[in-house]
């Protein structure tokens, strides 16, 4: 039997090659190593002219993995599995595996807030926005049943994991990151990297989407507003998406520029180079952003959304200003450097980021998938170091 993953990455199933998203595939690669179980993944298809960010193309007979983007196939795959895992994606995944009793684990990763902030923020009319609010609000409430129904859940960052806590006791807290122990900057590396800052200009990074959510436009500020106060700065910023065009413009003229993505193998080579990473995140989601910035040994100065607050605390690799003030984010930088703080936390960055790596946080989600689909024999514990909840085992159809 089966364990039925349900994934929210659009893919392209065409002439015997699987087209997605590269970060996908490389997980995929390692649930298939690691869960002892066949897998089938269901992923909505790509709309036509849909652009996929760091994509890749792989033949489908290399593949570890049996992958769908059949929305009719969903309940036949569903009946025949032992376990369901995954995202909702609107297909009512956990609707049918509720009807015909096969136990679930769901991902989740936004909060009510978040929600009702990234479903209304493309809206400029101020009525679509609040109906827009007001459907996600409805929405998640609605999902409320199918949390508690859940065997557990593997929740994506810290607002999602406390948000959950009333509805459902079994929950595990992962960080999302794409960084194995061997793209992790070398404590040689990064040695030699901050005893060349001397003489030279502060390096600042943004890496991400162009787009309102992510702040790309108030990292871009932060540079320019490092530059209006004399500090001896040059910015990059490395990505896609709707703000380009404004970014480039605002930045014109400074030593602040804006490149096209690149492929992520190419982007973490180029962030060992820089001192700071600049995150400028509205909303509060699980980024990898954050562990991947530390895995070069990057402190992060930015936004206080909530996911940065928690993760800052428990890292110390960084500071948090108020959100919507890129003028308080260079203040930060100018007190870091002043303060000759930059080396202390490059090395807290990079210690954070090696306690975890991809392996570890992908270990903790398929230690307890392994042990709900019941092939370890034992009674998995699921949750943090400060709430461990002990679960009994879903047992599979026969």
């Amino acid at each position: 039997m089966t364990i039925v993953m349900i994934h929210v990455n659009p893919a392209i199933v065409r002439d015997g090659k699987l087209t997605v998203d590269r970060k996908f595939h490389v997980g995929m690669q390692l649930y298939a190593e690691l869960i002892h179980a066949p897998l089938v993944t269901v992923n909505p298809p790509a709309r036509d002219g849909e652009k996929i960010m760091d994509a890749i193309e792989v033949p489908i007979q290399s593949l570890p993995y049996r992958i769908s983007t059949e929305k009719e196939e969903l309940r036949e795959l569903i009946e025949g599995a032992m376990l369901v895992y995954g995202y909702e994606n609107g297909m009512d995944a956990w609707t049918i595996a509720h009807e015909v009793g096969v136990p679930y684990i769901m991902i989740h990763e936004l909060d009510l807030q978040m929600q009702m902030i990234e479903n209304s923020s493309k809206a400029s009319n101020p009525i679509r926005k609040a109906v827009r609010r007001v459907r996600s609000a409805i929405n998640y409430y609605r999902g409320i049943t199918a949390i508690r129904r859940a065997h557990s859940l593997h929740c994506n960052g810290y607002p999602i994991h406390e948000a959950t806590a009333a509805y459902n006791a079994n929950r595990l807290l992962y960080l999302d990151s794409r960084m194995s122990a061997d793209m992790l900057i070398s404590d040689e590396e990064l040695r030699s990297r901050l005893e060349s800052r001397k003489g030279r200009p502060l390096k600042l990074l943004y890496s991400g989407r162009y787009e309102p959510l992510n702040g790309s436009l108030d990292a871009v500020k932060v540079g320019l507003e490092c530059e209006r106060r004399g500090i001896d700065v040059e910015m990059h910023c490395y990505g896609q998406g709707s703000l380009a065009g404004k970014m480039r413009k605002a930045a014109a003229g400074s030593r602040v520029q804006i490149h096209d993505a690149v492929p992520y193998p190419e982007l973490v080579k180029i962030a060992r180079t820089f001192d700071l990473f600049v995150c400028c995140h509205i909303q509060s989601d699980p980024s990898c952003t954050y562990l991947e910035s530390m895995g070069a040994g990057l402190p992060i100065v930015g936004y206080e959304n909530r996911m940065w607050r928690g993760l800052l605390k428990d890292s110390g690799a960084g500071f948090a200003s108020p959100i919507g003030k890129p003028g308080r984010v260079a203040d930060d930088i100018h007190s870091l450097l002043r303060n000759g703080e930059l080396d202390a936390i490059s090395v807290q960055a990079l210690r954070f980021a090696n306690q975890h790596t991809v392996a570890i946080e992908f270990q903790k989600r398929v230690d307890s998938i392994n042990a709900a689909a019941g092939y370890l024999g034992l009674t998995p514990l699921i949750g943090t170091a400060a709430n461990v909840e002990v679960v009994k085992p879903a047992v599979a159809r026969a």
